[in-house]
């Protein structure tokens, strides 16, 4: 996958989280998507073995809603868009808050949050659309901060196509259940979840 990085991000930059949780607020930030690793690593977490304690688990941290992918068909060398259903955190309050930000900011599940989290500010839609960039910047006290990791273009790319084949893997799964998140996860053959 190609990624055309925005004018102000093509040196790199530096980033160190303040702890401010800007980016776990606010809808119009967008959705932080859970995958297949990050459900793994959060059943683990929370000991939830069996179907019925996901689906428990589902219906108290989990919304689905609409994702948009676009795949090109190698063998007639076509892109299609397409929009199907994933899973996100919920989000709580006026504020709109990650179901898992505490008040004082900190994460309730740092040590396990989902690479959607850890890769902050680090996402496709920041790094590729300046006016995103600099919005970005204004609310995000972490980037370009003196005492930040250095994310030079390579390391941004490296994380970027991470981010893809998390997409692309989720989308062929999808594509092969027909488009049926429940296929795709079965656990949640009973849960009744707000389209956000």
């Amino acid at each position: 996958m190609q990624f055309k990085l925005c004018e102000p991000v093509q040196k790199g930059f530096k980033f160190s989280c303040q702890k401010c949780g800007n980016c776990c607020k606010g809808r119009e930030e967008g959705n932080i998507f859970i995958y297949k690793p990050d459900l793994d690593v959060l059943f683990k977490y929370f000991k939830c073995n069996t179907d019925a304690k996901k689906f428990k688990f589902s219906q108290e941290y989990f919304d689905i809603t609409s994702q948009k992918f676009i795949y090109t068909d190698k063998k007639v060398n076509k892109k299609k868009s397409y929009f199907y259903d994933t899973l996100v955190f919920k989000l709580v309050g006026e504020k709109e808050e990650c179901c898992f930000l505490e008040e004082d900011n900190s994460c309730k599940i740092y040590s396990v949050r989902p690479f959607q989290c850890t890769s902050y500010p680090i996402w496709r839609v920041l790094l590729t659309k300046k006016k995103n960039w600099d919005k970005n910047l204004k609310k995000c006290k972490g980037i370009n901060h003196n005492n930040g990791s250095f994310y030079s273009k390579k390391r941004i790319i490296d994380i970027l196509e991470k981010e893809f084949e998390l997409e692309k893997d989720y989308f062929l799964e999808m594509r092969k259940k027909k488009f049926k998140i429940k296929d795709v996860y079965p656990f949640l053959k009973d849960v009744k979840l707000d389209k956000g």
